[in-house]
């Protein structure tokens, strides 16, 4: 006796799963597939061959191709730059030159700016560099940069220029000087009187005799002033003038009752090169070189200030005093003018006995000192993200958003990271590649305060944990907003190192955050000098080109002559289908791919009319029709298309057919992983036209009738389960609706 069962498949919305078991895989879902977009209706399409844009050029770097092997390159966008919304400027940075393409054109890699020119990062070697943008201008920073860059853009020249921003604070660290904090010494090194100096002793403070203070100290008490002292103490009021303030040492003696370390800051100084600025400062000599040799590594613009962050902290010549900046996070004053992009302090002397409050415009500095290594900071729209290898933090105002006088820090995760190109910021959320898998940060609906959540412990943890170390390291991540979904670039080839062509992806994860299911591409290669994708590139949403128009009032034309007409060039804003392109390497040049080739070939036009074949397929879920124990038969699979012909190119003498579609299918039963199980069936080609079309010529449109190609199949073999493998064939589309099958059961297992 036989059980029938029909079924219909219409729907791949789950994408790409390798966390379930054979007994329990969920439906529309795929257990191996490469080169297939998941549409949001269900189906399944042929993602396009890579190919360069329309109009391109190839800019030559002028690098050597070992150079070019062991280098970096990165894609970074300055959107409305010296204020100009009529230009959205895209940075290539290749090594340690940055090129200028205006991403407003229809061919950027063809619209240079900056007169075609490149600039110079000097010091930039093989770190990664990050990018902010405050007030129009842009904000560089680097490992490898002594200090942040800061370019700004002169539209009516088309000039870029660079200075360099040196980020103060004040020293409230101050030197070590072997003291006990409320011990006032005999002798007074230049490290304790530089302390003092530091903590308000300064050298014009009025005495009875008009000595210095410190040295005051010591005629009337034989000691000099410890770290628990403060000079307001030992104020007094000069009978004869009221207004008039003097210290006396007696007096701070009998007055003093701290035991306890008072303010220090009075001195402003470099961040980074401590002893030399405080030698400049108080003119005392001989003191601890006390030098940051790391540098930043992140930037972020947010609430109306810059943030600086990410220092992989390594100290020259310091002390027990010396602060570790690996933990953290440097905020300037609320930015008026580029003077304020570097002033993390705040204005009013903390040692100043009159006026030494911290006001909510001041900057400063946030330390967390449970992260190991800062990799990345982001802002969202109420609080500031900072990434670590050791897990999240966030920073938020208490009355919302951000103020000097009143912030928090609260841990969001443990899942660190360590690649802060993994992090992709999706309008406010995050996700991000951690040891641990692929995170998700989003804002509690009742709190606002963010937390984190796998995506790829039941869909793709298992591919993702089978990616190499480096792979993970130097993947790069895309929000591509318009069609919701988060891109990552990565690389899985066995010869793929650092200082192999570090930034050459030959994969594509992609996240389609409205299904919220995965799908992978990858990129193939042409035999010999092949390009390779390097970055993405976000494009704006439109382009605007510059077009003549005749003059009218009305609807007549204005006309100077019989001949002549008024003409005006006027811009004309475009749509754009994607807000994404790639950066792309070929030799020691550079320039911008899509996915655009109908061919379904990589590199057509780099390979000179032959490009790189690529196979799209996917491997479905097994079913088991709600029975683990029968044998099941298909005798025929109906298969859904989407036709995609839609007209005729004559090639010598005959008419060829455009935009074919084919779609080759094989029956894989019992949990078959190989040929050799004698399960696997015949491949069977499943998109058939079913009648004959006779074109009228070579302006046809194939008038075929049917939008939607329908056709049924036998389907050999048996088993308590199957799964079918949907494949392409070279230089043709599949656009899959789905499939039904009519199965039957036999009653013996």
């Amino acid at each position: 006796m036989a059980v029938g069962n029909e079924k219909i498949y219409r729907s791949f919305t789950k994408g790409l799963i390798t966390e379930a078991s054979p007994l329990t895989f969920p439906e529309n879902a795929s257990l191996d597939e490469q080169n297939f977009v998941l549409n949001r209706n269900g189906s399944r399409s042929r993602r396009l061959g890579l190919d360069y844009e329309g109009g391109y050029s190839l800019t030559s770097t002028g690098f050597s191709s070992a150079a070019i092997q062991t280098g970096k390159q990165s894609f970074h966008k300055w959107d409305m730059p010296g204020g100009d919304n009529t230009v959205a400027i895209g940075i290539i940075r290749i090594l340690n030159k940055l090129w200028f393409i205006d991403l407003l054109t229809n061919a950027p890699s063809s619209n240079l700016l900056n007169g075609g020119s490149a600039i110079t990062l000097s010091g930039l070697g093989d770190a990664e560099i990050e990018t902010a943008t405050i007030n129009n201008k842009l904000i560089i920073v680097s490992e490898d940069l002594t200090y942040p860059v800061l370019l700004s853009y002169n539209s009516t020249t088309d000039t870029v220029s660079q200075t360099t921003i040196t980020v103060e604070v004040r020293d409230i660290w101050g030197i070590d000087d072997g003291l006990l904090v409320n011990h006032r010494p005999t002798t007074l090194s230049n490290e304790h009187k530089y302390n003092l100096r530091n903590q308000g002793w300064s050298p014009t403070i009025q005495t009875t005799t008009g000595a210095d203070a410190i040295n005051r100290t010591f005629t009337q008490l034989g000691q000099y002033p410890a770290n628990s002292d403060t000079w307001v103490t030992g104020k007094i009021t000069n009978p004869s003038s009221a207004d008039f303030e003097k210290f006396d040492a007696d007096t701070m003696e009998k007055n003093s009752t701290s035991n306890y370390q008072v303010a220090k800051g009075s001195y402003i100084i470099d961040a980074f090169n401590r002893g030399s600025e405080r030698e400049s400062n108080s003119g005392i000599t001989g003191l601890p070189v006390d030098q940051e040799t790391g540098a930043f590594s992140t930037v972020a613009s947010y609430a109306g200030r810059i943030f600086y962050s990410g220092v992989n902290s390594a100290i020259s010549g310091g002390d027990a005093k010396s602060p570790n900046f690996s933990g953290y996070v440097f905020f300037t004053t609320v930015v008026t003018g580029d003077d304020k992009l570097g002033v993390c302090y705040q204005e009013a002397d903390p040692t100043d006995a009159n006026i030494n409050d911290l006001v909510t415009t001041d900057g400063g500095t946030i330390q967390i000192p449970e992260a190991t290594q800062i990799v990345k900071i982001v802002s969202s729209q109420a609080s500031l993200l900072v990434f670590a290898d050791n897990g999240v933090w966030e920073v938020y105002g208490d009355t919302g958003g951000f103020i000097a006088t009143s912030f928090q820090t609260s841990k969001v995760s443990t899942n660190g990271v360590k690649n802060a190109k993994s992090i992709v910021n999706v309008n406010g959320n995050f996700v991000y590649w951690s040891k641990a898998g692929i995170y998700l940060l989003s804002p509690d609906p009742g709190s606002g305060r963010f937390s984190a959540k796998s995506l790829s412990l039941t869909t793709i943890q298992s591919l993702f944990l089978d990616i190499p170390t480096v792979g993970k390291n130097y993947c790069k991540g895309f929000y591509d907003e318009k069609e919701n979904r988060v891109r990552w670039l990565y690389n899985d080839s066995d010869t793929y190192t650092t200082s192999n062509y570090i930034n050459k992806y030959t994969k594509e994860l992609v996240l389609d955050l409205t299904l919220e299911a995965f799908y992978l591409n990858s990129f193939s290669s042409l035999a010999s000098n092949s390009p390779y994708i390097a970055d993405y590139i976000e494009i704006p949403g439109y382009a605007v080109a510059s077009e003549d128009a005749n003059v009218l009032v009305g609807t007549d034309e204005v006309i100077v002559t019989s001949a002549d007409k008024v003409i005006i060039t006027q811009d004309v804003v475009a749509s754009r289908s994607t807000q994404f392109s790639y950066l792309t390497m070929i030799g020691t040049s550079f320039t911008i791919s899509k996915f655009t080739n109908r061919k379904f070939t990589d590199w057509e036009t780099a390979g000179s009319g032959t490009g790189a074949d690529y196979s799209s397929y996917l491997v479905t879920g097994y079913e088991l029709f709600g029975d683990i124990i029968r044998n099941k038969q298909i005798p025929y699979i109906f298969f859904y298309f989407n036709r995609t012909e839609d007209g005729f190119t004559t090639v010598g003498s005959t008419l060829q057919i455009d935009n074919p579609s084919s779609c080759l299918v094989q029956a894989q039963w019992n949990w078959a992983d190989s040929a050799n199980s004698g399960k696997w069936g015949n491949q069977f080609q499943a998109y058939r036209l079913l009648r004959n079309y006779i074109p009228s010529g070579p302006a046809d449109t194939f008038d075929y009738g049917d939008s939607v190609i329908v056709t049924k199949n036998k389907l050999r073999g048996s088993g308590k389960t199957i799964s079918l493998k949907i494949q392409s064939e070279a230089g043709k589309d599949m656009q899959i609706l789905g499939w039904g099958v009519s199965a039957v059961a036999t009653s013996k297992p």
